[in-house]
């Protein structure tokens, strides 16, 4: 047998040998291995009963810590007890969380015994300690130090009858204020609906689209208040009543709506509003109200202006707390404007609706259309009824409604409003416009030449509603029909 041939033998037997010594250390139980299970197993099992009362034996809980102090106190809920905050029951309280931590406590378990220690400030069991004192219907009572995390493993460092422990699940709100119990929901709007037809005539209740009904916007931070409602009369379904009149149905105004929808503040500060805790919250004079009714739910918020945490105080309807909420849940009707509401359209009638429009230029050129509308029978549905226009001019003349009434129609309903300061005007407008409609009512438009600028002041039925661009009128007039 060649050399080669007998080294790969003798490989092949060592290799084998190795692979059965290796599976026989895989399969024995080595001595750290079952020292590791035990030591697991004896983890598991040293659970160290700190308290183990029953709910029913409970007569309060008193809680001392650095956010103040409260009392716990049970009460009767058919078969069970349940605990609430003494003093606010009346309020709006998260129960269920209140007797959680209360059971919690009642069954609590330590995971290590630290035994009697001397330097209590470094475990946080020293005057910043929280303390639970918990009494009995049987007259004995038995108090319990809460302190810092564990840094050696998870849960808290409890003190009992001068020995120090580490327990886990130390109820949070020990540590917090008692206003950690209230409940933070403020309201939420339901939704609207609607019963619809399909063609057999079976009715079904679908979900509509939400409806602003009002709403009004007042406080510091709004110097001229702000009205908004829902109008027939609107393109878009939505008006600015006032300080301008406007249509409102914007970007800006969307998210507004869904802004308003519902609000869950980020905490309650206090219960028990009077003019000493409005004063100190910033809310005696509110920087921002609204009033409004949507879906035929009515509410009233205002926000205090923003605290050196960027965040806003916050009081809604008749609930007698006041709310700490983020700046974000409330900015899209706190930090809005006249200019970031409305449409940028001084005023867009449908040209479907008017009925007789006058145009006067330079105080004495006055161009009149008389609009005369048709039912299409064939356009026309149940739900929407469709017109044919045709227009004639003061001398009974006609006038092209696609080619020269409609496009300058087209020219004035697009007049912008980039400013909403008023400037130095004119005595005497430039131009009026009076839009007449079918149905009856008017709204007069006058453009006011803006003294050494090239633009004009808008007034629409005498009031201001903003400063439009010159060259925007002069593109209007270059399409006046004759």
């Amino acid at each position: 047998m060649k050399k080669t041939g007998k080294y790969i033998i003798i490989l092949l037997l060592v290799l084998a040998l190795l692979g059965g010594a290796v599976a026989l250390l895989i399969y024995l139980p080595s001595e750290n291995s079952q020292e590791e299970s035990s030591s697991a197993v004896e983890s598991t099992a040293e659970q160290i009963s700190l308290l183990d009362r029953d709910a029913a034996e409970v007569k309060s809980v008193e809680v001392e810590n650095s956010a103040g102090s409260f009392t716990l106190l049970p009460v009767k809920s058919g078969d069970d007890i349940d605990f609430t905050l003494d003093g606010y029951e009346e309020y709006d309280l998260n129960t269920a969380l209140i007797t959680a931590n209360v059971r919690t406590l009642l069954s609590l378990n330590a995971s290590k015994d630290l035994g009697s220690r001397e330097d209590l400030d470094s475990f946080g069991l020293g005057t910043d300690a929280a303390s639970v004192t918990i009494s009995y219907t049987s007259g004995d009572s038995e108090t319990l130090l809460l302190g810092n995390n564990a840094g050696e493993s998870v849960g808290k460092y409890v003190l009992q009858d001068d020995t120090v422990y580490i327990a886990s699940g130390v109820p949070i709100n020990l540590f917090e204020s008692k206003f950690s119990y209230f409940n933070t929901s403020v309201y939420s709007v339901p939704d609207r609906t609607e019963i619809t037809e399909d063609e057999e005539g079976n009715e079904q209740e679908t979900t509509g689209l939400d409806i602003l009904y009002e709403a009004e916007f007042s406080g510091t931070a709004f110097p001229e208040p702000i009205s908004l409602k829902y109008s027939d009369e609107a393109t878009s379904t939505y008006l600015m009543t006032e300080p301008i009149k406007a249509e409102t149905g914007n970007t800006a105004f969307d998210e507004l709506v869904a802004a308003l929808k519902t609000l869950t503040a980020d905490s309650v500060v206090e219960a028990g509003l009077s003019d000493e805790v409005l004063e100190e919250y910033g809310l005696a004079e509110p920087e921002a109200k609204i009033v409004f009714n949507m879906n035929d739910s009515e509410h009233t918020l205002a926000v205090s202006a923003k605290n050196s945490d960027g965040n806003r105080y916050l009081i809604a309807d008749d609930k007698d707390v006041v709310y700490q909420v983020t700046n974000s849940l409330v900015e899209k009707w706190a930090e809005c404007s006249v200019s970031t509401l409305r449409m940028s359209y001084v005023w867009i009638p449908n040209i479907k609706n008017v009925e007789k429009l006058t145009v006067t230029v330079d105080g004495d050129q006055v161009y009149e259309y008389n609009i005369t509308r048709t039912k299409n029978e064939e356009k026309s549905t149940e739900d929407a009824v469709q017109y044919d226009l045709s227009v004639k001019n003061a001398g009974g003349e006609e006038v092209s409604y696609e080619d020269a009434y409609q496009p300058f129609y087209q020219k004035l309903i697009s007049l912008a409003v980039f400013s909403q300061e008023q400037g130095d005007l004119a005595s005497i407008p430039e131009m009026k416009v009076v839009y007449e409609y079918f149905g009856g009512g008017s709204d007069t438009l006058e453009l006011y030449k803006v003294k050494d600028e090239n633009r004009y002041a808008a007034m629409l039925n005498g009031k201001f509603n903003g400063q439009i661009r010159g060259t925007e009128v002069s593109a209007m007039l270059e399409n006046i029909p004759e």
